[in-house]
Formats: C-alpha cells, sequence, structure tokens
C-alpha cells in the first residue's frame, strides 16, 4: 500500500506571524480547485478530476484528525470525551479506508498531500489546541459539520452511476459523522455547564473556523477572506503527553498492582477481573501514543493501530459496564496510571512489542481459564464478555506479528526480530510482571 503523506512530520510549534487586518473581502477560488460539468440531462455534476481532488481534501481532513485524536486521547481527562475520541478516531480510520479503496481507482498515489497550503495549516495548527474541550469545539463544532455539510453536496452533485462508489462511502460517512455529533453533544453540554468550557477554548474555536473559512471550508470553494486569521493567546504548543490524564471522578489513580483473589474464589477474582478490564484505556493509550509518534509507517499499518486502540477503549468500557450491573463504582477503580507512564518513556517500537508480544501474547491461558470458570457457574455474560475480548486480542498478537518487523526496519533498529522480542520482553518479565517499575525522571 502507499505511505500516506501527513502533514504531522513538519507541523510547526512556532506560533503563526501571519497578522489579520478584519478585511471581509472575499478572493477568487484558486486555480486547480474542483469545477463542475452537466450530467445527462443539463444536471451540474462533478467531474472527475474534481472529484478526485474533493475526495482526497475530506481523506486528509480525516486522516489528519484521527492522527491528532491519537496524540490527545492519552492526555484528555474527561473519561467520556476519551472514549469518544477513540470512537471518533476508529471510525475516521474507517472513512479514510474507504476513500482510500476509492482514491487508488482515479488517482495514483491514492493519498496526495493536498495542493491547499490553507487546507495544510488548518489541520497543522488543530494539533496545538489550549485543552481538550477545545480541540472537542474544533473538531465536532467545526470541522465534523463541515464535513457533513460537505459530503452531503458531494453524494448529490456527482454521476450517481458512473461514481457511485464514491457515494456508498459518502454516505456511510455521513451516517457516522452525524451520530458523532450526537453522541458529544451531551459531552459538551454538560462541561459547558461545569465550567469547563472557558474563554480559552471559545477562541480556539473561532480561530479554527476561521482557518476552514480560510481554507474555502471543507471542499475549497467557499468564498475565502483576503488574510489569514490569528491565533489566539490561548494557543498552546502540543506536547506528547508521558502521564495519562483522568477526571476528577477517578480518586485512585496511583495504586499498585496487587495479587488478586485466587481463581477458586469465583465471586471475587471476578470482580478483579473485571475492575482489571475496566483499566484497559491505559493500553488504548499506549496504542494512540504508538499510532501518534510513529510518522511514515504504511496506512495499514495506522489502520489497524485504530482499531486495535478503540478495541482497548470498548474493553474498558466492557469492565465498567459489569462493573455497573453488579453495584460497583468503577470511578473508584485503581487505575495504575503509572504503566502508562512507565511504557511511554521507551520507543514507541518497543511500547508497542511490550504489549503485543508481552501483555497480549501472554494473556491467553488466563483468558481461556476464565471462560471455563463463568461457562461452570452460569455466568452468560461474562462468559462472552471474556470470549469478545479473546477474539480482539488474538487480532492484537495478529498485528503486532505483521507490524513489528516492518517497524524494526523503519526505525533501523539492528537486531534480528527474535532477539529484539527477547531483549524487550525480558525488561517487561523483570518489571512489568513483577511491579517493580522504574520510571527515570526527565
Amino acid at each position: 500500500m502507499n505511505t500516506p503523506s501527513s502533514s504531522r512530520a513538519s507541523r510547526s510549534t512556532r506560533k503563526s506571524r501571519r497578522v489579520a487586518t478584519g478585511s471581509s473581502k472575499s478572493r477568487s477560488r484558486p486555480t486547480g480547485l474542483p469545477v463542475t460539468s452537466a450530467r445527462p440531462g443539463g444536471i451540474a455534476a462533478i467531474d472527475i478530476d474534481a472529484n478526485r481532488r474533493l475526495l482526497n481534501r475530506y481523506r486528509f481532513i480525516q486522516h489528519e484528525t484521527m492522527l491528532i485524536l491519537a496524540g490527545w486521547l492519552p492526555k484528555a481527562a474527561t473519561f467520556e470525551l476519551k472514549c469518544e475520541m477513540g470512537r471518533t478516531l476508529w471510525e475516521h480510520a474507517l472513512h479514510v479506508n474507504a476513500l482510500y479503496l476509492r482514491l487508488r481507482e482515479i488517482q495514483s498515489p491514492a493519498f496526495q498531500k493536498p495542493s491547499d497550503p490553507a487546507l495544510i495549516e488548518l489541520m497543522r495548527e488543530l494539533l496545538h489546541a489550549p485543552d481538550e474541550f477545545a480541540l472537542a469545539l474544533g473538531v465536532y463544532r467545526v470541522l465534523t459539520p463541515g464535513l457533513i455539510d460537505a459530503l452531503a453536496t458531494h453524494e448529490t452533485a456527482t454521476f450517481p452511476n458512473s461514481d457511485l462508489p464514491s457515494v456508498h462511502a459518502i454516505k456511510h460517512s455521513l451516517l457516522d459523522l452525524r451520530a458523532q455529533l450526537e453522541r458529544i453533544e451531551p459531552v459538551l453540554t454538560e462541561a459547558g455547564k461545569a465550567g469547563k468550557i472557558g474563554p480559552a477554548a471559545r477562541a480556539w474555536e473561532k480561530y479554527i473556523a476561521e482557518l476552514l473559512a480560510f481554507a474555502g471550508g471543507v471542499s475549497g470553494l467557499k468564498p475565502r477572506p483576503v488574510n489569514p486569521p490569528t491565533p489566539p493567546s490561548s494557543r498552546t504548543d502540543f506536547s506528547v503527553p508521558r502521564e495519562a490524564g483522568r477526571d476528577e471522578r477517578f480518586t485512585n489513580r496511583a495504586a499498585d498492582l496487587e495479587a488478586m483473589p485466587g481463581e477458586d474464589d469465583y465471586l471475587e477474582h471476578s470482580k478483579e477481573e473485571f475492575e482489571r478490564y475496566s483499566t484497559e484505556m491505559l493500553a488504548a493509550e499506549t496504542v494512540a501514543l504508538v499510532l501518534f509518534s510513529v510518522t511514515g509507517m504504511p496506512w495499514e499499518f495506522q489502520f489497524d493501530s485504530a482499531r486495535h486502540l478503540y478495541d482497548e477503549v470498548r474493553h474498558c468500557l466492557m469492565g465498567y459496564e459489569w462493573m455497573r450491573e453488579h453495584g460497583m463504582n468503577p470511578f473508584q477503580s485503581p487505575q495504575y496510571l503509572h504503566i502508562y507512564k512507565w511504557r511511554s518513556q521507551f520507543p514507541p517500537v518497543m511500547q508497542y512489542c511490550m504489549l503485543t508480544m508481552g501483555n497480549e501474547v501472554h494473556a491467553f491461558p488466563y483468558r481461556h481459564r476464565r471462560v471455563e470458570a463463568h461457562q461452570k457457574s452460569g455466568d452468560r455474560l461474562s462468559e462472552q464478555f471474556v470470549r469478545y475480548d479473546i477474539a480482539d486480542e488474538t487480532q492484537h498478537v495478529r498485528f503486532g506479528r505483521r507490524w513489528l518487523p516492518e517497524l524494526l526496519k523503519h526505525t533501523g533498529e539492528k537486531r534480528p526480530l527474535k532477539r529484539y522480542i527477547d531483549d524487550v520482553l525480558k525488561i517487561w518479565q523483570a518489571e512489568y510482571r513483577t511491579g517493580k517499575l522504574t520510571i527515570n525522571v526527565e
């Protein structure tokens, strides 16, 4: 597959030096942006050249948003927002993949860097939000509505038969994007009532909206202001998170892993089992960090990692569902945040190896015992939860075995694969398995 062109590699941490004059004049559409031609019956339609450029713009916006959400997911503290970021990231990956499959049929390479500097600057700047709700406003109140508007127009403006593959991809994207707005709105409303969306976040939302307008909207076809917007003072250079965020409801953050009750004590062991599931956000946060940090890998790696990440979010939610079903409060669960901090100090490829070849490979004997225990007890809910988890983790190990060799080549690692895995697992066994995590203070 083609390696995508991503603006992340050239993201600048410097503040924009642009100065706005406040002029409301609009400039004409730049040369080369989409035009329309006539369909049979004299109806205006998007021609194939315009179609390529438009689909690539939609792809670029969702692809970059997906990677930005990966960078921010560990840092986000609000649990519901963190979960939605994970789901949006995965759904964006599905949309990007659908567009990849279509674009490779009508252009080569399938993924191309847009020719519009304003669009590239918009996505470069989105990363540097002052806080998690500022980012959420930029994504869900600006970009997503813009995407919905552009895609809905495109769906009816292209040739309905000749371009049906594009229409199919667009229809499915619209279903997800509209559902994202429905899910996130209560989260943003509640945050606003709680005073968590302040002037800095509002200023950031306005700035992202201005940047989108300066890019001619998602399609690039709308009238553009003459002068670019000035970034607000709240703009904050993004830094890769080395600690995982949790909101104020989580009161037990730094607990150490302790021995679980014996498996012969079915009820108490099951409580601890699913409490541990509720902390699998830590795995999602590690995959997010790897996805954001490793640039230049093939699209398939990013696509698989997006699925891996959201699987771990689902496992966390599975633990929450089980605990609530059994009268437990998941927000009182130990969070073991030092595990993320410990893993994050290692190179991303090493983190990926620890997770896939360490945690996930070694979990299967225990998981299969738990399936048997739940079956014997007649606990169908627990049995089904664990069996779905086994299915997901089996796929994650496949991801690791597929991508670790490629990651080692990509990063210039000279050790053979087996030796590299053995060396990493020695550290994992000595520290993670024993609970004696060595965290280097920077």
